[in-house]
């Protein structure tokens, strides 16, 4: 013999309202199928669970049921809200490395966004230069990362999202600035940069960093912009940031130099091999339709 859970609702109902009639209309059930129903449960255990009063009365047996029915309905519920806490994200976490461009200008409207899928997540946002997101994500510190790509990634699974050209940039209160450049006085001027590689990871020997005086290594995108709007230091700023941010328009490109525009992919990425949690992929269709609508 087994005791069904609709038949425990129907009953647990029908003792706590009191009566047939107020059990029907809390259960959308006609009276005769609620009477119908505590009919074939006494049958199944041979024996009454309530008396017909009005209001009705539990015999002992009921009260002994109604006390296993609301346990049982209440684990139900139990289960049934960590169910749905789950689907909303909960005990989980999203860990993303996101470089200071797009953490600036998108990561508000990506976090919003995939905060109204994943209410109950927990996030872990972490800024970085582009290559600290390579080595966060191929040490599993973090899931994925968002940034312009490396040079070398087979070791990753990308996703493309975007083109970016990072400009060299003067300001024109530098007090070495001409209207055209020479690279002996680029060689006097310090170079700001996020991060920087050590001297043996590059294989060519003609390094960017030998045309330049010095190299300054500041992770902050605000800081590095004062520093070059204030005549200190040059530095390669994204166009976005550019667009972006009136004040800083007013930077000169030394277009005068080959090197002074680089080309860079921007996107997602993750190491290969790893299974992606739902929240990750949630994350990337977010990102998606915030660059590709």
């Amino acid at each position: 013999m087994r005791l069904e859970t609709g038949e425990l609702r129907t009953f647990h109902t029908l003792a706590r309202t009191g009566g047939f009639r107020a059990a029907s209309k809390e259960l959308f059930l006609t009276q005769s199928a609620v009477s119908q129903s505590i009919k074939q449960l006494e049958a199944k255990l041979g024996q009454p669970l309530v008396t017909r009063d009005r209001p009705i009365k539990l015999t002992a047996a009921g009260r002994r049921l109604y006390r296993y029915a609301d346990d049982v309905l209440r684990q139900e519920q139990l289960v049934l809200g960590d169910l749905a806490r789950l689907a909303r994200g909960a005990n989980q976490q999203l860990s993303v490395a996101i470089d200071s461009t797009n953490n600036r200008f998108a990561g508000p409207d990506l976090i919003a966004q995939f905060s109204k899928q994943w209410p109950e997540t927990r996030l872990r946002i972490i800024e970085q230069p582009s290559r600290d997101i390579v080595q966060s994500v191929m040490s599993g510190e973090v899931e994925l990362g968002l940034g312009p790509f490396e040079t070398r990634m087979r070791q990753f699974e990308t996703i493309a999202i975007y083109e970016e050209t990072r400009r060299l940039l003067i300001s024109p209160r530098h007090p070495l600035h001409q209207e055209v450049m020479t690279p002996a006085q680029l060689r006097q001027l310090p170079l700001v940069v996020s991060s920087l590689d050590e001297p043996d990871q590059r294989p060519y020997p003609d390094k960017l960093r030998d045309r330049f005086q010095m190299i300054w290594q500041i992770s902050s995108l605000n800081l590095r912009l004062n520093l070059i709007d204030r005549g200190l230091a040059v530095g390669y700023i994204s166009d976005k940031v550019t667009m972006e941010l009136p004040q800083v328009q007013h930077l000169r490109a030394l277009e005068e130099f080959d090197f002074a525009a680089i080309q860079r992919q921007v996107g997602l990425f993750f190491r290969k091999g790893r299974d992606l949690s739902p929240a990750a992929l949630d994350f990337i269709g977010v990102c998606k339709d915030y660059w590709q609508p």
